[in-house]
């Protein structure tokens, strides 16, 4: 993960503080680079204010333990970043551009979320 190591905010080794939430997500701040993953009740049906600006993206992942969802962090860290690096921030209109390379960094994103899932549902 090299300099990004700093943005990527892991969970506690050995916990579990993502069970037990109505849905869980990978977040990745745009303005700041920054990569975590939550559980929300709030937000598990309807989008916050700033994933609804473009200022965040998050993809839906299972109820992962904190050792495999820190794992699925680091996988995904390298294709944050490049995505960081594909995009501006405008206040004045409100919004975010893409550059080219975003795209492929998403689906990157995407690609490993879904594979989260196919793990978890098979192991179900």
């Amino acid at each position: 993960m090299g300099d990004f190591d700093r943005t990527v905010k892991l969970l506690t080794h050995g916990g579990s503080d993502l069970k037990g939430h109505r849905a869980v997500f990978v977040s990745v701040d745009l303005m700041y680079g920054t990569l975590s993953v939550y559980g929300a009740d709030e937000y598990a049906e309807t989008a916050p204010a700033l994933v609804g600006a473009g200022w965040h993206m998050r993809w839906p992942i299972p109820p992962l333990d904190n050792n495999q969802a820190n794992t699925l962090l680091k996988d995904i860290a390298p294709h944050v970043q490049t995505l960081y690096k594909m995009v501006s921030i405008r206040d004045e209109p409100l919004g975010v551009i893409l550059y080219g390379g975003a795209g492929t960094s998403i689906d990157a994103i995407q690609r490993k979320c879904a594979a989260a899932w196919q793990g978890f549902c098979q192991a179900s």
